[in-house]
C-alpha cells in the first residue's frame, strides 16, 4: 500500500500595484515541477498547492514571468484532505 502524498499550500500576495486580475496567464507556475493547483484570488493573494518540492523563490521567479511580482504570504500549510 503506498502512502498518499501530503500536499501543502503557499500563499503569495501581489506587490508593487500588481493585479492577480491583470496578469498574464499564471500556466508557467502551474507547469513548475511538484506544483497540483494554482488559484489566483481578487484580493491579490495566489495560492500554489504542491508537493512541497517546489520553492517560493521558484514561484516568485515563474509569476515574475508572468507579469505578477509575488512576495511569499506566511509558511507553507498542510492542505486537509
Amino acid at each position: 500500500m503506498t502512502t498518499p502524498t501530503q500536499f501543502l499550500r503557499s500563499k503569495y500576495r501581489a506587490i508593487e500595484g500588481g493585479c492577480v486580475t491583470c496578469a498574464g496567464d499564471l500556466a508557467v507556475v502551474e507547469s513548475l515541477p511538484g506544483v497540483k493547483e494554482v488559484d489566483a484570488l481578487a484580493s491579490g493573494l495566489v495560492l500554489v498547492t504542491h508537493d512541497g518540492t517546489v520553492s517560493d523563490d521558484a514561484v516568485v521567479a515563474a509569476a515574475k514571468k508572468s507579469g505578477l511580482p509575488l512576495v511569499a504570504a506566511g509558511p507553507a500549510r498542510p492542505v486537509r484532505a
